[in-house]
């Protein structure tokens, strides 16, 4: 069974997801340059800026038309490189590649701490049955004692020795 290839402006994408995505990016930037003067370095200033805030390209295609306008507002020389914001390079989402050993590191991390906290909580929940058990048994005891608080209030009150 051969693997079906996503090509786009002569990129090969890995997964359908990256190919679709960098598909609407190219329709957006067909619609873009379509109903925008490429004369007026305001607008695609604006365009620019409103794009990296938002992370709008994400794929190559984006981020080379992101590269594009950057270069030409650079050689008009109405903004200079330092002020503009970098493009940022979002990494394209791979089908069975291996994970990131950093990624692989805290996920680990986190099992070990999971796994610590199950093991604290039940032997958190272990030791409040085992004191509920004492202080029930405590009870039981003072209740059945013969000179128990309880005990002795009920002599004092039948032996006339409670001052009335």
């Amino acid at each position: 069974m051969a693997k079906e290839e996503y090509i786009l402006d002569g990129y090969l994408f890995d997964s359908q997801e990256e190919f679709l995505r960098a598909k609407k990016e190219k329709e957006t930037i067909v619609y873009l340059t379509a109903n925008t003067d490429n004369s007026d370095m305001k607008a695609l200033l604006r365009i620019y800026n409103r794009s990296v805030d938002r992370g709008s390209f994400r794929t190559v295609i984006g981020q080379q038309y992101l590269h594009n306008i950057r270069q030409r507002l650079i050689g008009s020389q109405v903004v200079s490189e330092d002020m503009l914001a970098p493009i940022p390079v979002v990494p394209s989402i791979r089908t069975g590649a291996e994970p990131d050993q950093q990624l692989t590191k805290q996920v680990e991390r986190y099992k070990k701490a999971y796994e610590s906290a199950l093991v604290n909580r039940k032997i958190k929940n272990l030791s409040i049955g085992v004191l509920i058990a004492i202080i029930i048994g405590m009870i039981v005891i003072t209740a059945t004692s013969r000179n128990s608080v309880f005990t002795y209030r009920l002599q004092r009150k039948y032996s006339g020795r409670n001052g009335e």
